[in-house]
């Protein structure tokens, strides 16, 4: 996955971790929409999880083009919170 579509992908899942009841993700106002989403069904939270795992696999373009390794590192920790919020990828949908 290369970065735009890592980045979008990122992005997305953290509005849809957001929007789930006692999630730890908050989006800042300035950088979310301008409306409050609606809760999301469940299908939407697994397809943003699996995206996230595209994004943190081997070879993905967002893991390959970072300079700075303690940015690398925060950046890996913070998509692995979004995916954490989103919960188990083999729930019943």
């Amino acid at each position: 996955m290369d970065g735009g579509d890592g980045a979008e992908a990122v992005a997305a899942a953290a509005l849809v971790a957001s929007t789930i009841p006692g999630s730890a993700i908050v989006i800042d106002p300035d950088d979310g929409p301008r409306e409050p989403l609606p809760q999301l069904p469940l299908a939407l939270h697994t397809s943003a999880a699996l995206a996230l795992q595209r994004v943190l696999q081997d070879g993905s373009g967002m893991l390959t083009g970072w300079v700075d390794s303690t940015d690398a590192a925060q950046w890996r920790h913070e998509v692995q919170q979004i995916t954490e919020a989103l919960g188990p990828l083999d729930r019943e949908q």
